[in-house]
This record gives C-alpha cells, sequence and structure tokens, in this order.
C-alpha cells in the first residue's frame, strides 16, 4: 500500500503567502501583518491534518467480476466502507484499465454516512479483447479548503476476460439439416430428422405440433415431444492464422477481424447439432481436437479472447487435426496472407480427404490502405492467375462477415 500527501495548488500560494506575511509582520511589527500571517499558517496546518485523516479508515472491496463482449459495458462494482463515527467526505477512485476506453477510470464517489458500507457502479466501455490482471485501486481525498490531496494505493487483485464480439452470420450450408436448431445442446439426436425413434423431451416453440407425445404429455402434465436420431451429424473447423508479421496496424487490424469470424462462426455452430474442431498460430499452438459444438464454444471463445501474434504457423498445426476430422467435415480457413505455399498444400489435403475448405483472407495491405485502394486490391485478387484446387477470397474491412462468408471464388 502506497500512501502521500502533496499540497495543491491553492496549498502552495496559500503557504507561501503566510511566510511572506508573517516576514512583514517581522519586518514592520504591524499587527494586521502578523494576524493575516498566522491565520494562513493555520489554514495551512489545519487542511493538513484534514488531508491526512481524508483517507483513514477506508476499506474498499471489489464485486462480483463481470465478463464482457468488446464494444459492450463492463461493471467493475466496488464496495467502500466507512466504519468510523464521522461522516466522510467525496473521494475519487482512479484505476488502470488496459481493456477499456477510459484509462485510467477515475470514479468520483459521494460522501459515505458514517458506519455504513455502500456499493457503487463504475460502467465503462470495454474494448480490447484479453484475459487481464486488475490490482491496484487508488483513492485520493484531500481537506474541505483543498490546499492538499492525499493519496492511497490499494491492492485488490482480480481477472477479468474481453471476448471478442461476433455478428449473425447466414446460413452457411454446412448440412441439409443444419435449420434443425439444437434445445439442448446434445448433438446425438433431434426431432423429426430420422424415422428411427429416440425418446421424448420437453416441448420447444420450434417443435411442430406433428411431434408431440400425447400419452407423455398427459402423464408429465406439459408438453412433450417425440424424438429421433439424426441422419448424420455435422462436422465445422475453423483454422485461425496469427503470424505477426502478417499483421497490420491499428486497432482495427486484419487479425481482430478474422478473430471476430472466427468467434462468430463458433457462436453459430453452437446452436447446431454440429462437431467442432479450432486450431490457430500466434503465440503459442492452439489446437481443439472435434467436440460437440455447445461444449467447445466456450473453450474457443477464450482462446479468441487470449490469441496474441507470434510465429507459430497455422499449416504447422494441421496434420494432427486433420487426422481427427471426418471426412465431410466443412474447413473454414481464416488467414492473414494467400501466397502461404505450406498453407496451400494442407489445405489441399484436407480437399483430397473430401472436406468442403472454404479459404478467405484478409491480406495486411487491404487493412493499411485507404477504401479506394482496398477496393482496388479486392477487384485485382478476384481474378486468379492460374486455375488451382483451392481460390482463396479476399476480404476487406468494410464487409460485414454476413457479406463475407457467402461469397463465392469466381
Amino acid at each position: 500500500m502506497a500512501r502521500f500527501i502533496w499540497p495543491t495548488t491553492r496549498g502552495w500560494v496559500l503557504a507561501f503567502g503566510g511566510i511572506a506575511w508573517l516576514l512583514v509582520a517581522m519586518v514592520n511589527h504591524t499587527l494586521i501583518a502578523l494576524l493575516i500571517a498566522w491565520t494562513a499558517i493555520c489554514l495551512t496546518v489545519a487542511s493538513l491534518v484534514s488531508a491526512l485523516l481524508s483517507l483513514h479508515g477506508f476499506r474498499v472491496k471489489r464485486g462480483p467480476t463481470d465478463q464482457a463482449t468488446a464494444g459492450q459495458m463492463i461493471n467493475l462494482a466496488l464496495a467502500i466502507e466507512n466504519p468510523k463515527w464521522r461522516r466522510r467526505q467525496a473521494i475519487v477512485l482512479e484505476e488502470k484499465l488496459p481493456f477499456a476506453l477510459e484509462n485510467p477510470l477515475r470514479t468520483v464517489i459521494p460522501p459515505i454516512p458514517r458506519r455504513s458500507t455502500q456499493a457503487f457502479d463504475r460502467p465503462t466501455l470495454a474494448i480490447r479483447r484479453g484475459d487481464f490482471k486488475l490490482n491496484a485501486i487508488t483513492l485520493r481525498g484531500g481537506d474541505p479548503a483543498g490546499l492538499f490531496y492525499r493519496e492511497t494505493t490499494v491492492s485488490l487483485p482480480a481477472s477479468v476476460i474481453i471476448y471478442p464480439p461476433v455478428e449473425p452470420v447466414p446460413d452457411l450450408l454446412l448440412h441439409q439439416h443444419e435449420a434443425t436448431q439444437a434445445t439442448t445442446g446434445d448433438p446425438i439426436s433431434a426431432a423429426g430428422t430420422s424415422q428411427d425413434f429416440f425418446g421424448v423431451r420437453e416441448y420447444n416453440h420450434a417443435d411442430g405440433m406433428r411431434y408431440i407425445h400425447w400419452r407423455s404429455s398427459a402423464k408429465f402434465g406439459k408438453f412433450m415431444v417425440k424424438e429421433f436420431e439424426r441422419n448424420a451429424v455435422m462436422s465445422v473447423a475453423v483454422l485461425l492464422d496469427a503470424h505477426e508479421q502478417l499483421v497490420s496496424d491499428g486497432s482495427w487490424s486484419n487479425l481482430e477481424y478474422l478473430v471476430r469470424a472466427a468467434a462468430s462462426l463458433s457462436y453459430h455452430c453452437s446452436d447446431l447439432y454440429c462437431s467442432f474442431a479450432f486450431a490457430a498460430g500466434g503465440s503459442r499452438p492452439t489446437v481443439l481436437m472435434p467436440k460437440p459444438a455447445s461444449q467447445t464454444h466456450p473453450q474457443v471463445m477464450y482462446a479468441l479472447a487470449t490469441l496474441t501474434p507470434g510465429n507459430v504457423r497455422l499449416h504447422t498445426l494441421l496434420e494432427d487435426l486433420g487426422r481427427a476430422l471426418p471426412g465431410n467435415t466443412v474447413v473454414f480457413c481464416l488467414s492473414l496472407s494467400a501466397d502461404n505455399l505450406h498453407l496451400r498444400n494442407a489445405l489441399e489435403a484436407l480437399v483430397g480427404q473430401g472436406m468442403d475448405v472454404r479459404w478467405y483472407y484478409a491480406g495486411k495491405k487491404a487493412f493499411s490502405r485507404p477504401k479506394n485502394a482496398r477496393r482496388a486490391d479486392a477487384d485485382h485478387a478476384a481474378s486468379p492467375p492460374a486455375p488451382a484446387i483451392l481460390t482463396p477470397i479476399q476480404l476487406t474491412p468494410d464487409m460485414s462477415l454476413a457479406q463475407a462468408l457467402t461469397v463465392s471464388p469466381n
């Protein structure tokens, strides 16, 4: 805990003024100058003592730490206790928040009644994704005259996770039964997609009335529907490139665009009867083997929240993952360049295994240039110089994900 007290500009003026009037009184032996000097000196001393006691006894505790998505408000609540018998004057709290638009965050706390504890909300806009460790909070108080201010720094460790934002994406044509929504997060069955009876479950508003099992409904006192085995289970994989040499500058970089795309794909699949796999390069290798999308989604979102650029190449992660993917997998490759021959060879190997590979890339130049230059680059990239098994689709920062993920190569 660090503490210090320091005069304000007003305090310096009053202190030097008191000393100056004291010197005048000593030289001229005038009563008025002596009274002014002693008044200034006494006020300075009283303000100093008041400032020293302004933060004495305060106890600060953090409230429940929220999780948020970049672009949303997050509330960093605090509880402040005043155990003393006297009412305390207003103070200011300051905390450095690397993920927030307002950094540091300053909050004015109104006067706190004696022997009471009050909770205070501190809403702020989160703009950066990541797993952030918070610690120090600075309390600033002072005297009523505003001659001195005192600061005390307290240690309150906490962790805040800011996830990447998601956008709604259109029908991605992952499977002929993609329109079937999951109601329990279990991908092994769905109502009405096969003739093999599986069981009964509680009615959902998306179920048709023709699937109601009346006998079970009468037994349980609520609508129950028949559930049938699925004919097949969708399989989706998202591959994300994060090589540091290919990341553009600025807060809205090509990497941030692809992170949002990956998060949106994971969120979209988490509502479907779907198997989901994920792999990302960057500062460390990240590979999540195929599992039900509803189970994998939290892990994918945390991996995306903490993803940082690095030297791990994406193609080095695909050998083991490719063996674990079924042949009908839809693979979304989100890369930072279309010129990586090793990545192309790895993706073409997946195509050879019968997978539907969809390759999108967000080039560094397109995200660094003005809008007209980006459009010219996109037009130039639309016509590949030579036919190939895979034609990567260029993304630009002015494209929405709904538009980007439905673009087909010419």
